[in-house]
């Protein structure tokens, strides 16, 4: 069973937290999109542009249901809580689910120069804005607690991650 399951918008952080907290807890770092590419042979950019969305939406509800069962942190894509089905199993896990929450002011600052992100590169600045105030109540609705990545490094995101969950130092931080 995953240790913890990451959500939030893109570039809120979750895979440098995934990997940061899967090295301090000595276990494994399951990034969901990560499985996607590889159980699909294919970058997501080519997914999306030779598959569409809707195939992709699909493969990632695979691969949660399977990734949420093994043992590890799980990073999960940005748009993973928005469908239902993904929302509801996040919701059931007995596993925390932290949202990552990040302003739109700095999703902005850190996705500006991302060429590798199929939404970043299909929405200007104002539609990825809208995509994000779309998303966040399923963030919300999905995470046990949420932790704001503003102006925080990422070893601070993971400290204040285990003192929320209750871990010490002892249990796995150095």
């Amino acid at each position: 069973m995953t240790e913890f399951v990451l959500t939030g918008f893109m570039g809120s952080g979750k895979t440098t937290i995934g990997r940061l907290m899967a090295e301090m807890l000595h276990c494994p770092h399951i990034d969901l999109d990560e499985a996607i590419v590889a159980k699909a042979g294919k970058s997501i950019s080519r997914i999306f542009a030779e598959e569409g969305e809707p195939y992709f939406r699909d493969l990632e509800t695979q691969l949660l249901a399977a990734a949420v069962a093994r043992a590890g942190i799980l990073s999960t894509g940005g748009g993973t809580p928005v469908r239902m089905e993904n929302n509801l199993l996040l919701r059931r896990i007995k596993t925390p689910v932290i949202f990552l929450e990040t302003s739109p002011e700095m999703i902005l600052e850190r996705l500006k120069n991302d060429r590798n992100r199929p939404l970043v590169q299909a929405l200007d600045p104002d539609k990825l804005l809208q995509l994000y105030r779309e998303r966040e109540s399923c963030y919300r609705q999905s995470a046990d607690f949420r932790i704001s990545t503003d102006r925080k490094t990422p070893i601070e995101i993971v400290r204040e991650i285990m003192e929320r969950a209750h871990i010490s130092a002892e249990d796995g931080m150095h």
